[in-house]
């Protein structure tokens, strides 16, 4: 276990226990795009600093987690946006895409990954009357996009934790 100074150890686990809960599950919703994944990070360490007094987690500490979470999320929606003017998508094939990859992981991974966002994004365009829904550039767009986007948050969220955890054990 670990123990942090002038913080008693029953208060050090449940906030450590409650802060990881909550990390872990943003962690998980990395997947699930539209989940706010990175900023559920961001709020289990700024828990866990609440819940502690600020002992270990300090300032300085929280605005690099800030930084990181921030840069992230901008870029991730700086991109998407890009996409969808580069390759004259919409909004609705985005959420179709968000969809159609929730409903795909059903069917695994491939599913997700895969045919979930480019069935999901074909509907939701048809369902919004474009005739001429897709061409095979914006179908790699939303695939290349969609998983490009994920192994970033999962890096970021994953180096977030890793910096929280060592901060922590050389708190």
């Amino acid at each position: 276990m670990i123990t942090l100074p002038n913080v008693p150890s029953l208060l050090t686990s449940t906030v450590f226990l409650a802060t990881f809960a909550v990390m872990l599950v943003g962690l998980i919703s990395i997947v699930i795009p539209f989940l706010p994944s990175i900023p559920v990070i961001w709020l289990g360490i700024f828990l866990y600093g609440v819940g502690t007094n600020f002992a270990v987690v300090d300032a300085n500490f929280m605005l690099l987690i800030s930084l990181l979470a921030f840069a992230t999320v901008f870029l991730d929606y700086t991109t998407t946006v890009w996409g969808l003017k580069k390759y004259r998508g919409s909004f609705w094939g985005i959420v179709g895409a968000a969809l159609g990859g929730f409903v795909g992981s059903i069917w695994g991974i491939f599913g997700a990954f895969v045919i979930g966002p480019i069935f999901g994004s074909i509907v939701f365009e048809m369902l919004r009357g474009r005739d001429n829904v897709y061409g095979v550039e914006t179908e790699r767009f939303t695939i290349v996009g969609f998983i490009g986007g994920t192994i970033v948050k999962f890096s970021v969220g994953v180096a977030m934790i890793g910096l929280f955890l060592w901060k922590l054990i050389s708190g």
